[in-house]
């Protein structure tokens, strides 16, 4: 059930949206258009801008004050299409998140997996001066989006090199000190790479049917249990001994997962390069520290 103030807040962007000539279209998209998970109390409010002068829009505030008492705004990118939005907290708590495009990135967002991923899970049409979008100001019924989350074999294989690319990397900064570093490693970057493989790893073990969302949203609703259950003992604490043990601990997941993916669909996994870097990184970790 949405919060009650999502209501007014929308016919109150709509009524602007309708007698502002730059605005070309205007979306509800998120968990306040979704019938899968949909919004509850603590859900934002997700609006898509077409715009003509997309960079005055977003530079300005004055606009967003009509919709409610503003306590901060900030401006960030948006995930898909190159574009940016502006985030707005309201008085009791109240977040939009207005993200602007272009007035002709109505035709691109529907033509790329990353804009039928956002569609896809259905939007609700607030304005639509130039008929960009099928539907009534309805919640659209959502597609099959999980065939476009799916990777093909070279995405597959770039993951894969990017994971084991940073594992000595990060044993470089361990050896180093440089603690805080080596933990924005395991525990940022390393992680969101096994984020990534537990959700191929959940499509291949589950098939076609299984929605595993981007950036690890839901995460507890769809990954495989086994993984599910060592994921926590990847993570560290800010101390060089429990570092090592999450970067080798996320690193036997990531490679038991990875090498179940590319079984199930039948693609080489690099078992060579990663007994290469497992034996480069110990010996890092092993090196007798230089005499100053």
């Amino acid at each position: 059930m949405p919060p009650a103030w999502v209501g007014p807040l929308v016919e109150r962007f709509r009524a602007w949206a309708a007698e502002e000539p730059a605005v070309r279209a205007a979306l509800i998209v998120g968990s306040q258009a979704r019938t899968v998970v949909p919004a509850d109390e603590w859900s934002d409010l997700d609006i898509v801008i077409f715009h003509t002068a997309p960079e005055r829009l977003i530079g300005s505030t004055d606009w967003i004050r009509q919709f409610g008492s503003v306590v901060l705004t900030i401006v960030e990118p948006t995930a898909v299409l190159g574009g940016r939005e502006r985030r707005v907290l309201y008085a009791e708590g109240r977040d939009v998140d207005f993200a602007v495009f272009p007035a002709e990135a109505t035709r691109q967002i529907g033509e790329s997996p990353e804009g039928l991923a956002v569609l896809g899970r259905g939007y609700r049409v607030l304005v639509d001066k130039d008929h960009r979008f099928p539907g009534d100001p309805h919640p659209v019924p959502p597609v099959a989006v999980a065939p476009l989350l799916r990777p093909s074999e070279a995405k597959f294989q770039a993951s894969v090199a990017d994971f084991w690319y940073h594992v000595p990397w990060a044993a470089k900064k361990l050896r180093r000190g440089e603690l805080w570093t080596a933990k924005q490693a395991i525990d940022g970057y390393l992680k969101r790479l096994l984020v990534e493989m537990i959700g191929w790893h959940a499509a291949a073990q589950k098939g076609e049917d299984v929605d595993t969302w981007h950036a690890g949203r839901f995460l507890e609703r769809w990954a495989e249990p086994p993984a599910l259950a060592r994921f926590p003992s990847t993570f560290c604490r800010y101390e060089l001994h429990d570092l090592q043990r999450g970067l080798d601990e996320t690193g036997r997941l990531y490679s038991d997962l990875a090498q179940e993916v590319a079984k199930a669909n039948r693609w080489h996994y690099p078992l060579e390069v990663e007994s290469a870097v497992l034996t480069l990184t110990r010996s890092i970790l092993e090196a007798t520290p230089a005499t100053p």
